[in-house]
């Protein structure tokens, strides 16, 4: 480790000594927070309890990231010599002196107002979108420009794409320039704003995020706003967005909430990019390059009012993303909107029949007002089932975001007589194992659950604990999401800290975190093509296997079970005209989003009138249908499979 005395200073001493001039005064985090923060970060993590070298590097490019996550104002050189620093964080913490922060800003101011002369430049010159050229939207692809020729191609798409983005809306091309003018004035504001405690916020969270991807700085005002989302009554759309390479990204589906009702073919899904935000019929703001808190706000309103949100979409007709205009109600989310459905699926069977129980878990949940939980519901389904004599019980967790953890471990306490459940770990402690204390067995017909890349959480140790005890059948397009880690929420007076302090670990010792639960049989879905999970996330922790808690499995599934199974199936989706269109479908889409490019061409007036069709029906009440095979080849095939397991458990 070098001496600090002796360290390269990036920028001319005098710069460092004006620099704090350069900033607006405000109330928020002090230079003599940090190393606090820094310390009680590490007295909780799970994984990490010392600052390292290791550490420190990531934090350096988290900061980068933060400051130029689009990589289109700092210089290749820049960032080289930036990096000299990178593995010095943890000694500047120590030493409580933070110059290395202030002047990395300081070139980002530079380059900022350099850019801006560029916008001013380019902004005035003629478009070409009959031009059909493209541009890579994941950052992680391109490299930091290395000439101001090359800086200025990239604004020119840059600015293209946005002006795109404007008239693709309806908007002309001088009402577009003069709006992305005004934002860019907006923009140069915040950067002009930007505080010395807003720097050491940067830097703490880039710190904190270091650490694994789900530990987080708040400041004090995104403090007020988590607890405002953590609200039981919640007026918005009910999706959960990310914010990634300046675009905002819908994460998942909040079930029971208004977009999680719109008709399946315009419904919000996973990936998709809102580029722009109308309320109502008022022109609609662009929200590329736009904190998230912004977007975030900008979408939230009170119920009975419009949203109107442009989207692009990744579509198996398109080489390209599309964009949509999909107008939202606001609504609460109503809990009784994401309540367990159940019903029952007959199929023939050499001129007999045989009745499968099927259940649709969309969350795990537990309403006071109503006085229900998941798992009551799930007993009253299951006990409903029984009566209506059904011979095997298909659990469907696809989409199940997760939830209370003690609902997952009742439910599993429905399949098995008791034992172990979960294990959780902290960074220091031997595991504490949680049980099903519940004697007897409520249901012990075959099981199967169904999952998917976006069952995660609660979901995921569900799943883990029936493959665990060998009790059921797991069957899914992709392993689940691999979310395996425990966060504690901390208010401060600066704001706020989330941490890391355990990993979830299944019965067996090994855990869902970062790869998720592995079905037993694999069968496509569309589902599988969404390039999203744990493992795809900056810093996810990894973990070591632990020694099994002791529990007694049921057995209900072996090897050789699940390859007569596999074969089966395999054979009836070779001949299933259908599921190889699918596959086809799966194949080409999975192509299209690898590729991450985006058209730079206006679409053409047929396309426009296409779209203009879609939004008319986009209001049409849909039915929640709880059984569709018609529609769901996944679902129908898995019927195929449990239908057979039910019979070779007959023999």
């Amino acid at each position: 480790m070098n001496n600090l005395s002796t360290r390269k200073i990036i920028i001319p001493f005098l710069t460092v000594i004006l620099v704090f001039s350069c900033f607006k005064k405000s109330q928020g985090i002090k230079q003599s927070d940090v190393p606090g923060l820094v310390n009680q970060f590490l007295s909780m993590h799970v994984q990490y309890h010392v600052f390292n070298d290791e550490l420190s590097e990531r934090t350096m490019h988290n900061y980068l990231n933060m400051l130029d996550y689009g990589k289109y104002y700092f210089y290749r050189d820049d960032i080289n010599t930036f990096l000299k620093h990178k593995d010095l964080l943890d000694d500047d913490v120590a030493a409580n002196k933070y110059d290395i922060i202030f002047d990395i800003f300081m070139v980002y101011k530079k380059r900022f107002a350099e850019t801006m002369t560029l916008f001013d430049q380019l902004i005035e010159q003629p478009v070409d979108f009959n031009q059909d050229e493209t541009m890579i939207i994941d950052s992680e692809k391109i490299d930091y420009a290395g000439t101001k020729e090359e800086m200025k191609e990239r604004w020119r798409k840059n600015i293209k794409l946005q002006l795109l983005n404007y008239i693709s809306t309806g908007q002309d091309m001088d009402y577009a320039k003069k709006k992305l003018r005004k934002r860019y004035e907006l923009l140069k504001k915040r950067v002009d704003e930007i505080t010395t405690e807003d720097l050491l916020a940067k830097f703490i969270n880039a710190y904190s995020m270091a650490l694994d991807p789900h530990s987080n700085f708040l400041t004090l005002d995104e403090h007020e706003d988590f607890k405002i989302s953590m609200e039981l009554k919640l007026e918005g759309i009910g999706v959960r967005l990310k914010s990634e390479d300046g675009f905002v990204i819908v994460e998942s589906i909040i079930p029971g909430g208004a977009t999680d009702k719109l008709p399946k073919e315009i419904k919000l899904v996973p990936s998709d990019k809102i580029v722009g935000v109308a309320q109502g019929d008022d022109e609609p703001v662009d929200v590329i390059d736009m904190d998230l808190r912004d977007v975030v706000k900008k979408i939230r309103g009170k119920k009975g009012t419009e949203v109107r949100l442009t989207v692009l979409r990744e579509t198996e007709d398109s080489k390209r993303p599309e964009r949509m205009i999909i107008p939202i109600i606001r609504e609460e989310i109503n809990l009784q909107d994401s309540d367990a459905e159940s019903d029952i699926y007959t199929m023939e069977n050499n001129g007999s029949r045989s009745r499968i129980g099927y259940i649709n878990l969309p969350s795990f949940y537990q309403d006071l007002e109503r006085g229900k939980t998941s798992a009551g519901d799930m007993k009253l389904h299951i006990d409903n089932l029984i009566k209506k004599n059904i011979e095997g019980l298909v659990l469907d967790l696809r989409g199940n975001p997760g939830g209370l953890l003690n609902e997952a471990i009742d439910i599993a306490g429905l399949f098995i007589d008791n034992g172990p459940i979960v294990q959780i770990k902290d960074g220091r402690n031997p595991p504490h194992v949680i049980y099903d204390n519940d004697n007897g067995i409520f249901y012990d017909g075959p099981v199967v659950i169904l999952i998917d890349k976006f069952s995660a959480s609660a979901s995921e140790i569900l799943a883990g604990a029936i493959k665990d005890y060998r009790r059921g059948l797991i069957i899914g397009a992709s392993n689940t999401f691999g979310k395996g880690t425990v966060q504690s929420y901390n208010p401060l007076s600066v704001g706020a800290i989330k941490v890391t302090t355990h990993i979830f670990y299944q019965p067996g010792g090994t855990s869902n975190q970062l790869n998720g639960i592995a079905p037993d049989i694999l069968l496509p879905d569309m589902s599988a093509i969404w390039d999203i999970g744990e493992d795809k996330t900056t810093y996810a922790l990894h973990w070591k296997k632990i020694q099994s808690a002791p529990f007694k499995r049921v057995d209900a599934v072996n090897d050789g079970i699940i390859k007569r199974l596999t074969l089966s199936s395999q054979g009836r989706i070779h001949n299933d005209k259908k599921y190889r269109e699918l596959i086809e479908k799966i194949n080409k889409f999975k192509a299209q989003i690898q590729d991450k490019e985006i058209s730079l061409k206006e679409e053409s007036g047929i396309e426009k009138q296409k779209k203009k069709e879609l939004e008319k029906n986009m209001r049409k009440e849909q039915e929640r249908k709880t059984i569709d095979v018609e529609n769901d080849l996944f679902l129908k095939e898995a019927f195929n499979i449990t239908n057979e397991y039910i019979r070779m458990t007959k023999k």
